[in-house]
């Protein structure tokens, strides 16, 4: 029976973690094509072939970093004592590997890939607020998963609610953190500091270092999300009883 019981746990996390990144996913690429759609020069492109491949690469972006993330936010999870028990320090830093290692291959694939199309720069500001918008949504959809169905005393409903809130307030305020942080040191990156870099270093090894900081930098976030929600639910709990 034990071995059943945790059976079925190890193929929940799985699906619900690429469930939820596979839809985050979908939802932050197709707010980002409405908005680039509409830069000049987009509408030359074979937007029939081109929505193929990025529902295909959204499709597998959420998938890898969805088990990333999930992966490492359930392990903190298990070996922090517990959903109730776990510190921030131990789901910022596994929730970092996570996205590190579910992270990289996508974003890479999209930087090298995109990157050497020849279409419009998509934008900085576009590719950062759908990033913290695909963030959001898997924390809001993935977070719940990991309180588990034993001596719950909140509702199914109160958990996506909390979620939501805790990845929002979250995820918002280390983004506007970060920018702030970045604008302010004038490190943010245009297009043309994106072409001399890959001119430099090559587009591959740009991408593959972009993508490395984009995991890190999404997987702590994500990771200190979920924290929020744990604490969050378990404050609630603590009143309700």
């Amino acid at each position: 029976m034990n071995d059943r019981a945790s059976e079925r746990s190890g193929s929940r996390w799985i699906l619900r973690s690429a469930w939820a990144g596979t839809a985050a996913a979908l939802f932050g690429v197709g707010i980002g094509t409405v908005g680039y759609r509409a830069l000049p020069g987009a509408e030359r492109m074979d937007w029939t072939t081109m929505g193929l491949v990025l529902f295909t690469y959204a499709v597998l972006t959420g998938v890898s970093s969805g088990l990333g993330i999930g992966a490492g936010t359930a392990l903190a999870v298990r070996s922090g004592g517990g959903p109730r028990r776990v510190g921030a320090l131990r789901l910022t830093l596994l929730g970092a590997t996570g996205g590190l290692v579910g992270c990289t291959v996508p974003a890479l694939v999209g930087i090298a890939g995109f990157g050497s199309l020849h279409a419009p720069y998509a934008g900085t500001a576009n590719l950062v607020f759908c990033t913290l918008v695909v963030c959001t949504t898997f924390v809001t959809l993935w977070a719940p998963t990991l309180w588990g169905r034993d001596r719950d005393r909140l509702g199914r409903g109160t958990h996506l609610g909390i979620a939501a809130m805790a990845s929002s307030l979250a995820v918002a305020s280390l983004g506007i953190l970060g920018v702030s942080l970045v604008s302010t040191l004038g490190l943010v990156p245009r297009l043309g500091d994106f072409v001399a870099l890959s001119s430099a270093f090559g587009l591959f090894e740009l991408g593959l270092a972009a993508g490395a900081i984009a995991g890190l930098c999404v997987g702590a976030v994500a990771g200190f999300a979920v924290w929020l929600y744990l604490s969050t639910a378990v404050a609630l709990e603590r009143r309700l009883g």
